[in-house]
């Protein structure tokens, strides 16, 4: 009859495997990334598939306003976050809670020395500054943000006092107004499949492609150099390795 520690030992073993596996696939595209190099914009007619792109990124028809700061912007992700504190057992635990988040933008333009093409975010993996505004409970929110949140059923906001006469006692959750935004004329980092499309240019150095995500294994956007992008697609897979080499040895240990 098999132990119940040689049954711990092996669980231990085929999660310790497969989170190896996973790290490892990450890592190895992260070094796919980092050892391609960009096409030029004016090639990729002849390069339809996987391709990496970087350039300025310009308006394809116009911009969108970012909900939470009101700039121009290509594409914005959004986040608002509350402190939350619960109770747990016999202590407390405190974390931040995502209220609310979306996506907006559309359809830009992403322009080299030699041209420029179409690339259609929906459905990509971003990877662009945060830009965080914090605002303590009790505090009055700044005009922009209270006109945010007064048309966001979902927040709301924590501006409550309590007038004790000699003082006033500041009430409710500290939040936290989070944006990422692809601004016009930043620089930007595409990783994607090139398309033939008809309708991407109309003027005088657009090439007809499109740049978005079907049939590549993650499409990235990103408002820096590939190899920032490679950086962090490398952050993420060391984890899973070195929790699977950590499950390993311990699978070791109690065999």
């Amino acid at each position: 009859m098999v132990s119940g520690a040689l049954l711990f030992a092996g669980g231990l073993a085929v999660a310790g495997v497969a989170l190896l596996a996973l790290g490892a696939r990450e890592l190895w595209f992260a070094w796919q990334i980092h050892r391609g190099e960009p096409l030029a914009v004016f090639e990729l007619p002849n390069e339809l598939g996987p391709v990496e792109v970087q350039g300025i990124a310009k308006p394809d028809g116009g911009t969108v306003e970012s909900p939470i700061s009101g700039s121009p912007s290509l594409v914005c992700e959004w986040e608002v976050q509350e402190h939350r504190t619960t109770n747990a057992g016999e202590g407390t635990n405190t974390h931040w809670k995502t209220l609310d988040e979306g996506l907006v933008g559309g359809p830009f333009r992403l322009a080299d020395d030699t041209a420029s093409c179409r690339v259609e975010p929906a459905g990509s993996v971003r990877h662009l500054e945060e830009q965080t505004v914090t605002v303590p409970g009790g505090t009055p929110l700044p005009d922009r943000l209270a006109e945010f949140v007064a048309e966001n059923p979902d927040v709301a906001a924590q501006d409550g006092t309590i007038d004790l006469g000699v003082t006033e006692l500041k009430i409710g959750n500290d939040q936290r107004f989070v944006e990422r935004r692809l601004d016009p004329g930043e620089k930007c980092y595409v990783y994607g499949r090139a398309h033939y499309d008809a309708g991407a240019g109309h003027r005088g150095g657009e090439v007809n492609v499109v740049i978005n995500g079907d049939g590549v294994r993650r499409f990235l956007i990103a408002d820096g150099r590939e190899r920032g992008v490679a950086w962090d697609v490398a952050k993420i897979g060391s984890v899973p390795v070195v929790i699977g080499v950590g499950l390993l040895a311990l699978a070791v240990v109690v065999v």
